[in-house]
């Protein structure tokens, strides 16, 4: 699974409610209940109002089928980085969320923000957040799926008006159909955007050098409503019902120790690109091998985080392929360094530094299937213990 290795911190943050691997139905938070009145006025909404209207579509309970949706929508979030190439490294918000009043945590801080989304039929939603190294400026792109094309450009509205003020202006982004506050402090802008498209509501935070902001988040809206035009949202009432593992990879993948995250669960090769280190190399890697399907079960357990990654391909040729790519990039574009496993010798393993800590990677392959195993927050990089024991039971599963 070349490309989630900087996805452990921002999986690690969102809360581990929905066990994908286990088909089960619990989830962290819940739906904030629908109220039943129109706004009264056509001026600019209140970003709190104390009638929301009757003809919202209800959202779903949350589900197994929440996060199944969350998972399509990172399909057509759009990849930082394909607007921005120098923002390659990951960071926190990221992924999928299930709850408004944590995405509101994590993206906007208001504290109303959710109320805005769950009054507008709040569904769920899939984030991205990418830096530059050099100079640490980020972007962020969130889509939220709402109740009605109505509903997204109300919530586009009040999202702006909740965020004004403490510096931030009302402006308009050149191409761009939506709402946006712009922020100029220090030589620096800082632009959010908000743009409807049918259902799904788009959001961007972008800093920049002074002057450049509004002209950059055009061009990163342009692409993120291109994604969107071609997207058709599940009915509400469908969610509960998305199929949990479309391509039968659920039973090969191991499962990992601990409480699973909200990352965990079936990706298209357009989802899986949004937890890659390099979307464009993977994107071409696994398109010309034939890519199937991809399963990730991701967990924590007190110390440690473990992920375990299945790729599916037609036959063991191109399964080797990527096999042999993979190992490639862990150890010249990743700085990998190689080690030995007991357990499976010519197995290719690798442990890098992660803060304080080391996680080690380590992938086998048999016939269609190619699999990785992950295990972070480890004390020394030699401590093979939970790999040696993990990467022969994820073989079992697939050599039969």
């Amino acid at each position: 699974m070349t490309g989630t290795r900087s996805r452990w911190t921002a999986a690690g943050a969102v809360a581990a409610g929905v066990l994908l691997a286990g088909c089960t139905s619990t989830v962290s938070g819940t739906a904030t209940p629908l109220a039943s009145a129109p706004p009264t006025t056509s001026e600019a909404p209140d970003p709190t109002p104390s009638e929301p209207p009757v003809d919202v579509t209800p959202a779903p309970a949350p589900t197994v089928g929440t996060l199944l949706e969350a998972h399509r929508i990172a399909s057509v979030t759009s990849l930082v980085q394909a607007t921005f190439p120098a923002r390659t490294d990951t960071c926190f918000p990221s992924g999928p969320w299930s709850d408004a009043g944590a995405l509101d945590a994590a993206y906007f801080g208001s504290g109303t923000a959710g109320t805005v989304l769950d009054r507008w039929g709040f569904v769920t939603a899939w984030g991205q957040c990418n830096s530059d190294p050099a100079d640490g400026r980020a972007t962020l792109t969130m889509v939220a799926e709402l109740s009605d094309p109505e509903s997204a450009r109300r919530a586009a509205a009040e999202l702006a008006a909740d965020q004004a003020g403490a510096g931030y202006e009302p402006t308009s982004v050149p191409g761009v159909d939506g709402e946006a506050v712009l922020l100029e402090d220090g030589g620096e802008d800082v632009v959010q955007v908000f743009v409807p498209v049918g259902r799904m509501l788009a959001y961007a935070y972008h800093t920049a050098a002074a002057g450049q902001g509004l002209d950059d988040v055009g061009r990163l809206m342009t692409d993120q409503v291109g994604l969107l035009q071609g997207f058709t949202p599940t009915p509400q009432a469908q969610v509960p019902t998305l199929p949990p593992d479309p391509v039968g990879l659920q039973s090969l993948t191991l499962d990992p120790p601990g409480d699973f995250t909200d990352f965990s669960g079936p990706y298209d090769l357009e989802g899986y690109l949004r937890l890659a280190i390099d979307p464009a190399r993977e994107r071409d890697l696994l398109s010309a091998n034939g890519f199937r399907g991809f399963y990730s079960k991701q967990s924590d357990e007190d110390e440690l985080s473990y992920a375990v990654a299945l790729y599916a391909f037609p036959t063991s040729t191109q399964t080797n392929a990527v096999y042999t790519t993979f190992a490639e990039l862990e150890a010249t574009e990743f700085g990998g360094t190689r080690f030995t496993l007991p357990s499976i010798p010519d197995a290719p393993c690798f442990w890098f530094e992660s803060g304080e800590s080391f996680y080690q990677r380590c992938y086998v392959g048999y016939g269609s299937y190619l699999a990785s195993v992950d295990v972070l927050g480890l004390t020394a990089p030699d401590d093979v213990a939970a790999m040696d024991r993990l990467l022969p039971a994820q073989r079992d599963l697939i050599d039969g």
